[in-house]
């Protein structure tokens, strides 16, 4: 089968973040000659980018927030099933932060698993790797303006908004190493007294991005898969810029009450 991010923007020596929902593909394995699984579909990825590029899939999980235990391998990724299939590969390491973990193949993958960061937002964080290194956000089946681009709070903590606040969770973490450790870690949350919902980004931001070249759009699979990559530097340059302007690009959907 022919690579089927072939004609996507994702080259040699890229940094890729990959966000996805691979339910439509899963469903229509049945039309296609050769199934497409999980594994296939990350492989792929790893051809694309080389032996010099970076593959990250997020693995995030709120559950330490709630007090829960967190523990390296088996605190599942509520990201989707490609998130989940990485994590319990052998080539992929994953990142300390018991919120915001990231898993990573390639290249820099042991610097990036040793990133120390107890700010989940911090730019000491993966989140700031993937931005100074000017790294590729692909998404699959998911659109990035509603789902899954949480470099939203990045800029919402960089200009520091008021409808959010730093709050710290404490809990126990277990490291690779199976090392079992008591731990504190903070998080730009949400001030709910304020009734703030989920950061959304506006519509039109998508032809700001196609006018920077930082944003493509194309089908898979027969069009039956939609696919988009964003240029996480310039998004986040453009976010930051817009936010601490008073515009529009981001902003929160109130709660009823």
């Amino acid at each position: 089968m022919d690579n089927i991010f072939s004609k996507i923007d994702i080259n040699d020596g890229d940094t890729v973040l990959v966000s996805s929902d691979i339910l439509r593909i899963l469903i229509n394995n049945r039309n296609f000659k050769n199934v497409i699984s999980p594994d296939k579909i990350i492989d792929m990825l790893k051809d694309k980018i080389g032996k010099n590029g970076n593959l990250l899939f997020p693995t995030f999980n709120w559950d330490f927030c709630k007090g829960n235990d967190y523990h390296y391998k088996t605190t599942e990724s509520f990201c989707g099933t490609l998130s989940n299939i990485a994590l319990k590969r052998n080539d992929f390491l994953r990142t300390k932060n018991p919120i915001y973990s990231f898993v990573v193949t390639g290249k820099d993958m042991q610097f990036i698993s040793e990133l120390e960061h107890k700010d989940c937002f911090s730019l000491n964080s993966p989140f700031g790797y993937l931005i100074s290194k000017k790294a590729k956000n692909l998404f699959i089946d998911l659109h990035y303006r509603s789902r899954g681009f949480p470099f939203v709070h990045v800029v919402e903590q960089e200009v520091g908004v008021s409808y959010r606040y730093m709050k710290n969770f404490t809990g126990f973490c277990t490291d690779k190493d199976k090392k079992k450790t008591k731990k504190t870690y903070s998080m730009y949350v949400r001030d709910l007294k304020k009734n703030i919902g989920a950061t959304l980004i506006s519509e039109k931001f998508d032809k700001i991005l196609l006018n920077n070249n930082a944003f493509q759009k194309l089908k898979i699979l027969n069009n039956s898969s939609e696919v988009q990559i964003i240029n996480i530097k310039v998004a986040y340059d453009l976010l930051k810029k817009d936010l601490a302007n008073n515009g529009d690009f981001i902003f929160s959907v109130k709660i009823d009450e």
